[in-house]
Formats: structure tokens, sequence, C-alpha cells
């Protein structure tokens, strides 16, 4: 919508003639009110202010008015703060001073603007980066930006999704890249953004640039790919394409090549990539990846070992992370843990009290926002705290359940159970074809006649989801846990 209220509000205090002296206390005021009419403009787009500003410079009949409010909103343009402004002051260079319409006061007032016109009306927000072609540290060529798919050697052999670059222009010798250029690889490396950096180094000094990569901005996220290059002739006229008059400069290169931000320090930067790379709302645990994980783990046969689980979140990891690409690992691995959950049997139990501490507990790095705690590391947390339950080698403890001391002196099996189980029927039906020695506990009887007894195995044995049987030696010392003598039926069938 037009602001015209905004425009009226401006125009009401200059309904005067200004042929006479211009009264400065009517000046001022007038220029309280442009400042005003700039901050109710600061949230619409670049065209909306490009019309609404030459509705307001057209509005004004006086020529010495109409200067006055064309350069001061010239201004105000040209040294906002606010990434994007600086389009409206190049459209207002172009409509209204260089053709002489309004006079900019000098001509050297003019070759200043239509200079700051020409070296950023090419990189403006929402435009394709403009094609640069450097040179590598091998002195190869390479032309920027450096986009997902480019055959360029400095990136051969690298694949995966398009991803965001960012364009980085700095010199050694700059006193404000000496302070940005941390702080950018202190955020790369603490956020471990799945970014491209290209790093293009503006100075002739060839040890110095080397003396930069090796130390200043050596990144270490396995996340981040960062790209080094720079122009020592200065024949790319990379200058004039992305406005580089001073250094730090730094762009935001979304995957499709537009520039997504520009004019940005290392704040800036994080917030629009928090912004940008903040994840889908994504459900773990799906019927497609569970079809997936039903493929993957069917090469291994009825009995899956411990180490296959190891294997597929490997595999997954190559697939993802190794290629930097983290969102995906992370819906891999996310989806695998759901999967797991599920999951009974001594191979898959033992595997995914490895794959916790592997893949999820120990990778800080990697699960760090909000979501991932409640959905994932939360869900890892408590897995792992059953898991960690009666593990192999821990002594069971005394009870006076029937039967239960003398199987804990020799050696045995120990069957929880409960009632109503059809899985539990047909784990006794098993050890029954077994001949095994047993000793069953049902901890829906043993709830209802001795509680404290009940939740004493509770709180020493993972006893979530039943039933569950373990393995013992002399005195009680756990062999195996979590054993499935269904499934070492059906092992001892498929190797016949």
């Amino acid at each position: 919508m037009r602001k015209v209220a905004a425009i009226l509000s401006v125009l009401l205090l200059c309904a005067f003639d200004l042929a006479a002296q211009i009264d400065s206390t009517r000046l001022k005021e007038l220029d309280t009110r442009l400042e005003r009419y700039f901050s109710s403009l600061e949230s619409e787009p670049v065209q909306v202010k490009n019309n609404e500003c030459d509705a307001l410079i057209e509005a004004a009949s006086d020529k010495d008015l109409r200067q006055r409010i064309a350069l001061k909103v010239y201004d105000h343009y040209r040294k906002s703060s606010l990434m994007g402004d600086e389009a409206v002051a190049i459209h207002l260079i172009d409509r209204w001073f260089s053709s002489g319409e309004i006079s900019m006061g000098s001509d050297q007032d003019l070759l200043d603007a239509k200079l700051f016109a020409e070296f950023n009306r090419n990189s403006l927000i929402g435009m394709s980066a403009p094609k640069v072609t450097l040179l590598d540290p091998f002195g190869e060529s390479v032309q920027i930006p450096v986009l997902s798919g480019s055959t360029s050697s400095v990136i051969a052999g690298s694949t995966g999704n398009p991803r965001f670059q960012i364009l980085y222009f700095y010199d050694t010798d700059c006193a404000k890249c000496k302070l940005e250029s941390p702080m950018l690889r202190s955020l790369l490396d603490d956020k471990n953004y799945p970014v491209d950096v290209t790093a293009v180094y503006v100075g002739r000094d060839e040890d110095r640039w080397r003396i930069w990569r090796e130390s200043t901005f050596a990144v270490k996220s396995g996340s981040v790919r960062v790209f080094h290059l720079w122009d020592p002739e200065d024949s790319s006229g990379y200058q004039m394409m992305y406005g580089v008059t001073s250094t730090p400069k730094m762009f935001l290169i979304d995957p499709e090549g537009i520039i997504a931000g520009r004019g940005l320090d290392t704040d800036a930067l994080e917030q629009l990539l928090d912004l940008f790379l903040a994840p889908e709302d994504y459900q773990y645990g799906g019927k497609e990846s569970e079809e997936l994980f039903d493929k993957l783990f069917s090469v291994y046969g009825v009995k899956v070992a411990p180490e296959n689980v190891e294997e597929v979140a490997s595999l997954l990891e190559d697939h993802s992370l190794s290629r930097g690409d983290t969102l995906s690992f992370k819906r891999l691995e996310g989806d695998l843990l759901y999967y797991l959950i599920s999951k009974r049997g001594e191979g898959f139990k033992e595997g995914t009290s490895l794959f916790l501490k592997d893949y999820i507990l120990s990778r800080s790095d990697i699960w760090n926002t909000p979501d991932d705690s409640l959905k994932v590391v939360g869900m890892a947390s408590m897995m792992d705290g059953l898991l960690s339950k009666a593990p192999v080698g821990a002594r069971i403890p005394k009870t006076s359940i029937k039967g239960w001391n003398k199987m804990r002196r020799k050696g045995g099996y120990f069957f929880f159970s409960t009632e109503g189980c059809p899985v539990c029927a047909a784990e006794k039906e098993a050890a029954d074809s077994l001949n095994l020695s047993l000793l069953r506990i049902d901890m829906t009887s043993l709830e209802k006649e001795s509680p404290e007894i009940a939740r004493e195995l509770l709180d020493f044995f993972d006893l979530s989801s039943l039933p569950y049987i373990i393995e013992t030696g002399r005195r009680g010392v756990i062999k195996r846990r979590y054993i499935s003598l269904v499934e070492h039926l059906l092992f001892l069938g498929e190797k016949d």
C-alpha cells in the first residue's frame, strides 16, 4: 500500500514558500519527520521503498525543497545499516541524479554517487551472484561462485546437495579482517554449518596468503568446505562486480547462486544461516525409513550381531556427513535410533548401546539444536540408561524368589515375562524345545504379591520390554542378556 498519510505528514510542514530564506527551524523539523518516514518503511521490500521515495520527491514542487528531500533520502539509504537499502540509493542515483534532474550539489558528489552505483549494482540482494574467474593456490582457474556440481579442480570429486556459500573478501594487512577472520572461523567451527566458504585474498603477497590459510583461517569443522582463491594481477574485475572497495566484505549466496546477504559481519551471517538452515519439523521413524532399515539389516540374516548395527550406522555416515551433509546425517541416524527402539534380540540391543555412544551421545557438535535435544538426544539418553542396567559382567542380586538363589549359584537362564504376552509364550515354547533349564519370573504376579521385590528388579534390570532373558554363570555373573530363543531356533534352521 502507498503510505499516503506518511507523505502528507511531511508535505504539510512544507506548505510554505521556500523562495525566500529557508527557516532553519522548519528544516530541522522536516528532517525529523523524514526520519520517522524512513522508519515506517523499514520492513518494506526494496521496490516499495523505491516507489515511495519517488512519490515523496515528486510531491515537492519547489526545486530547493525537492533537492533537499532527494539528498536527504539518498544519504539515508546509502548510509543505512539495513541490509539491502543500498539498492534504494542506487535507484535514486539512476532515476534523479545521473540525468541531472536533481543536482547532487557538486560534480565531485555526482561522481562519487555514480561510482557507488557502479560498484554495487551488480551484487544486490536477490540478484544472481556475478561470475568471476580467479586462481586457486595451484594457479588453476576457478569461477566463482563455486556452486555444487562445479568441475573446478578445487572441488574435484565433491558431491552432495547444493549448499549455501559464504563469499569472503579479505586482506592479510586489514585491521578489521584481523578481527573478523577469527570470529568467522570460530562461528564455522562452533556451529558446524553445512556450507562452503570461498575466501578471496585481495592482496598479492603469496607468503602471507599461505600463512593466513594455514593459521588464521584453519577451519576444523567437518561440515564446512573452504576454497581459497585470489587474483594477483587484478584482471578479473571482482572489485567492481562485488563492490570490493574495502575489506572485509562478506556475501551469502544461496544454493541457486542468488545473493541472500551482503555487507555482512559474522553476527549477521550467523542470524541468516540460522534462519535459512533451520531444519524442518522432521518426524523420525516413518514407514519409509523402517522399510529402508529392514532391507539393510536383512543382509545379515536372522541373527543380527552388535557390530552389524555399527556397520549400518557407519554406512549412513559415509553417505551423509562424510560428504558434508550434516542434515542428512542427522535424519538418517535419527531414523535408525527410532528403528532400534522397537527391535528385540541380543544383537540389536547390544549394538544399540554402542551406536548411542558413538553416533549420538558423543556428538554434541552435531546434535546441538533444541529439536535435537527433544527428539533425539533425550531419547538416546533414556535408552542408554536402560541399556546400562545389568551389563554383561555384573552380578545379579539375591532375592527371596523361589529358586532364584539356587539358579544364581550354579548359573542358568532367568526368564522375565508377563501375563497375556504372545511373545513371552513363543519364547517359553522355544526354551522347552531346546530343553533349557530356566527360572521364569512372572512380573505381573510379582508386582501383586511382592511389590518391593518387583521394584528392586525393575531398578536393576531393563524390564521395559518383556520378555527379557539373561544367561548367568556361576555366582550370578551375567554372560548374555536380551536373548531371543526364538531367534536362536530360526538361526539354527537357517544354518541347516
